[in-house]
């Protein structure tokens, strides 16, 4: 990935990989040391989850205030979700 790319990723898009990561931790089928490795990837995985639905929450927040006052739009909020 360049710098100019940025990485994005939808809600469906983020259900499915937090489903498949889901379904690995949740296998019979690991042992041990495999098991372990799987469980740390799911944990980081949750994380960015987190972090990108509080980000999707400041956006929405950010938005509807920004809608709501219109001098909000040299706020720290906004320029934080616009660049």
């Amino acid at each position: 990935m360049t710098k100019k790319e940025k990485m994005t990723m939808t809600l469906p898009e983020l259900f499915n990989v937090l489903g498949a990561r889901l379904n690995i931790t949740l296998s019979d089928e690991l042992v041990g040391e495999k098991r372990q490795i799987e469980n740390e990837q799911t944990a980081l995985v949750i994380g960015i989850a987190k972090q990108m639905i509080q980000d999707g929450d400041l956006i929405l927040r950010t938005e509807k205030l920004a809608a709501q006052n219109k001098t909000l739009t040299d706020s720290w909020s906004m320029k934080l979700i616009t660049g």
